[in-house]
């Protein structure tokens, strides 16, 4: 299954979809993470938008 966006922010943040259950979560600087599902990925654009952090230094999403 190819992925596509689910969300692209203003501020350039992206969210896709990889597979059902799976997201690619992107900063501006194309730095990204996958998580579980919608919700931390949403969570993770909240942190890197709202609270400047970069992808790296995200708590939320742990590479599995």
């Amino acid at each position: 299954m190819p992925a596509f966006a689910v969300a692209c922010t203003p501020r350039g943040s992206s969210i896709e979809r990889l597979r059902p259950g799976r997201y690619r979560v992107c900063d501006t600087d194309h730095h990204c993470r996958e998580v579980e599902d919608v919700w931390s990925a949403f969570e993770l654009v909240r942190e890197l938008e709202l609270e400047g952090a970069p992808v790296s230094d995200t708590t939320l999403a742990v590479p599995s």
